[in-house]
């Protein structure tokens, strides 16, 4: 598959030099799709920017009752501070899990688009599963290709050896030779449904990078703390609406039917 079958169609003429773009994709604990959802939303962003391609399931996005994209591109409003230094924001928004056979693509198709726009950062988010119930904070690591090793001393990030899959793993796998800065913050999530809190830590580690754009994840953390409760309350629910089904006596035809 070529990049050429990944197309970013432009839907607004926004001006983006200089700006850092964040990618969430859905990972473990959604904590991409949530830290991502959650920029949009706050940052007030405007669509500039969709995905497309045959090989995306026939999927579509109701927002209001207009209908949208499933892989989106938004950008926040510029803001200058008194030194004239500018941050910007644009967020790449996925609500599909592309075939692991796309990603490598997706990933080309995004770094060729951001350089054509003059985009100063990629920071690509992760999530790594955990075990069990997280004690504090999520823990946040970092991964950059060449262009971008100056921010991991710089921005102090908590730097990693391993491995890094999924739509992360194909960026940074497309940006080894290139000049564009690609960081990946990889954050520890739980495995079974949307860590809001591991998100927030993300959006936490990512504010130092554009210090004049406010990003307060308080409203994340009290929605963490509410998604946490229904989640277990819906798994102790299925747990044992399960018990009762393998406890109950059978229904039914008799044994030879079986």
């Amino acid at each position: 598959m070529t990049a050429s079958e990944v197309h970013i169609v432009d839907t607004r003429d926004e001006p983006l030099t200089g700006a850092m773009m964040v990618v969430g994709f859905p990972t473990h604990g959604l904590v991409g799709s949530v830290a991502a959802s959650y920029l949009v939303h706050s940052l007030d962003m405007t669509l500039v920017a969709y995905m497309t391609s045959e090989k995306f399931p026939p999927t579509v996005i109701m927002e209001e009752g207009i209908v949208s994209a499933p892989v989106r591109f938004y950008a926040s409003k510029i803001v200058c501070g008194v030194d004239r230094s500018c941050d910007q924001l644009l967020v790449v928004l996925s609500d599909i899990q592309p075939p692991v056979s796309m990603l490598n693509t997706i990933g080309r198709a995004l770094l060729d688009w951001a350089e054509a726009k003059g985009i100063q950062l990629i920071v690509a988010v992760e999530g790594q599963p955990i075990e069990g119930e997280a004690r504090g904070d999520a823990r946040v690591v970092a991964m950059a290709n060449r262009a971008a090793t100056s921010l991991l001393e710089k921005y102090r990030f908590d730097a990693a050896s391993g491995v890094v899959t999924g739509l992360a793993g194909g960026l940074l796998l497309g940006a080894i030779a290139r000049t564009i800065p690609v960081l990946c913050l990889v954050a520890q999530a739980h495995k079974d449904y949307p860590d809001a809190r591991a998100a927030a830590k993300v959006i936490e580690t990512i504010n130092p990078l554009v210090p004049l754009l406010v990003l307060d994840t308080k409203p994340l953390r009290d929605k963490a703390r509410q998604i946490e409760s229904e989640v277990r309350k819906t798994l102790q629910q299925t747990r044992e609406s399960i018990a009762s089904m393998r406890n109950a006596e059978p229904e039914g035809p008799g044994e030879m039917y079986r």
